[in-house]
């Protein structure tokens, strides 16, 4: 058993002579299963998918999964005359009922965005068919000059950047002086289904990148990409560096793959595995299903994304209690299936690492990124292996900060200054080996969010007076969040359920009230934006083509 396996703990586990033999039982059947699906004589594809699959299995055939096979929800039931066993049956209705049998792990509706979530206070000073462009309020008299646009992926809504206060990636970066835009990229609608890496690189990073230079007037902006915006940002730069374009001060990569090669060398999914993927992750309305590959994420972390849940909620009859990252990771929004395809492919025969990847006419190279780089990556990331990320780092042309913070995919990010808080830092270089740059690596006592900000200062240029939001252009509209993060009709069962009105208070602030903005519906080509409604929409840009 894991030292680290909590599931067992229950004194009955080891005092109890026919929970000792049925532990003993699980414990030497999940072994053989494991052990089998190692199958040396499988591809390496066929055998992850195969380990894949007797993990998830093993895990859900856990006797604590059921209440004869969990001792501390009898004794809970037995304690309480039965009324754990009513709660739980009526959570499990609720689960049933509202999300589709998924056990909850945080009570719905439980924060708010605008003001529990995504407080930090700003205007949308850009919108177009794809995506709103938030610029934050200043919070120093003096900023650095140059900027910082945040790039988030494109299945989670951008607020994890800024999350709760005082947990906020933003709102750190706003303190400490520098002007900071965010992406937020809108849910598509089913005829945008057939949008990929052409429409989406010119009409998010570019779009918001001229954007943010014309608000600012500084020629360059730092670029920070999380996951799958990562590959986003950084493919932005290498697209300006192939049209000889400035416009990218640095880079900030967090917990994202460039190089999909594994250890091996060996490539992934054939394009059979990606369409099947690709339709039973689809909903009815012809789009990748976000709460769809919510669930995906969850399968790989099963005992605490799942199960967990379920024995807490169905079992014991407790609520589960607010987290700020489950609501954000369950806020999910649908992708179209071109892009999802897109994405899914290039990490099949990992293209974008060896330059065959081309987006507008232009072959993206990464190695022509010369920029520096600020990176990290999470030790218990069970998403993207640091390993994964530090290759993909070594693929940059610029001087690298690697960084490697012990914790996971989201926790990594969520890194505000606190007395625990460390990360490793090598010394200068890469070398071509992960484990040797382990090796030689040392422990840094402070969060890598400190790290980050000494790191940039001196690639931000000289201080100059704080800028106001917007610009005669592109006038500061709506409050933050924006329209595009919102739940609609569509809003999601297990994320934020409400949102604070354009006229709530922040922070003690009354936000002056919004706008009226056409609606956003629209009808669009491969390369083309065709919508009548923007004829009627003065107060907003029409999206061009290109960037």
């Amino acid at each position: 058993m894991e030292p680290d396996d909590r599931r067992f703990s229950d004194p009955a586990w080891s005092s109890d002579p026919k929970y000792q033999r049925l532990l003993q039982y699980y414990l030497t059947w999940s072994r053989l299963t494991l052990a089998a699906a190692e199958a040396p004589y499988l591809p390496a594809r066929r055998r992850q998918q195969l380990q894949f699959l007797a993990q998830v299995v093993t895990e859900a055939l856990a006797p604590v999964n059921v209440l004869p096979g969990n001792p501390a929800a009898l004794r809970r039931a037995a304690d309480t005359r039965g009324v754990s066993l009513v709660r739980g049956a009526g959570n499990l209705l609720h689960d049933v009922v509202h999300r589709r049998g998924r056990p909850a792990k945080m009570p719905p509706g439980a924060y708010r965005l605008g003001e529990d979530l995504a407080a930090t206070p700003g205007r949308v000073v850009y919108r177009n068919e794809l995506m709103e462009l938030i610029q934050y309020e200043p919070q120093t008299a003096e900023v650095h000059q140059v900027p910082l646009l945040f790039v988030p992926a494109w299945v989670n809504k951008f607020y994890i950047y800024d999350l709760a206060p005082d947990r906020s990636l933003v709102e750190w970066a706003v303190r400490e002086g520098f002007t900071v835009f965010v992406i937020s990229l809108r849910d598509p609608e089913p005829d945008q289904a057939g949008l990929g890496l052409d429409e989406y690189l010119p009409q998010a990073p570019l779009r918001a990148l001229d954007v943010v230079r014309e608000i600012t007037g500084s020629p360059r902006a730092h670029l920070v990409g999380v996951c799958a915006g990562g590959m986003f940002a950084a493919s932005a730069a290498a697209w300006l560096a192939a049209g000889g374009e400035a416009g990218v001060a640095s880079l900030t990569l967090l917990m994202s793959a460039l190089d999909y090669a594994g250890p091996d060398g060996r490539e992934k999914s054939s394009e059979a595995e990606i369409d099947t993927l690709t339709r039973l992750l689809s909903n009815k309305r012809g789009l990748v299903d976000g709460k769809k590959v919510s669930l995906l994420f969850d399968l790989l972390r099963p005992r605490e994304t799942i199960w967990q849940p379920l024995v807490s909620g169905w079992l014991m009859g407790d609520r589960p209690q607010p987290f700020d990252i489950w609501a954000w990771s369950e806020d999910g929004i649908d992708v179209p299936g071109t892009l999802f395809k897109q994405t899914l492919q290039i990490a099949a025969d990992n293209s974008l690492a060896q330059c065959r990847l081309r987006i507008d006419d232009r072959t993206i190279d990464l190695s022509a990124v010369t920029q520096d780089a600020f990176v990290v990556a999470g030790s218990r990331d069970h998403i993207i292996p640091w390993e994964t990320v530090y290759r993909s780092a070594r693929l940059l042309g610029g001087d690298i900060a690697f960084h490697l913070v012990p914790s996971g995919h989201v926790g990594g990010i969520i890194n505000p200054p606190r007395p625990k808080a460390d990360y490793l830092l090598g010394g200068e270089g890469l070398p071509p080996r992960p484990q040797d740059w382990l090796a030689r690596a040392a422990s840094q006592h402070e969060s890598w969010w400190t790290a980050w900000s000494r790191w940039l200062g001196p690639r931000s240029g000289p201080r100059v007076p704080s800028r106001t939001t917007g610009s005669a252009r592109y006038p500061a509209r709506t409050p933050a969040p924006g329209r595009y993060v919102l739940p609609g009709d569509r809003g999601t069962a297990g994320g934020p359920a409400r949102a604070v009105s354009p006229r709530r208070r922040v922070r003690g602030r009354r936000a002056r009230p919004a706008p009226s903005f056409p609606s956003a519906a629209t009808g669009t080509t491969a390369r083309g934006w065709t919508n009548a409604r923007w004829k009627n929409a003065p107060d907003l840009e029409r999206p061009s083509a290109t960037a």
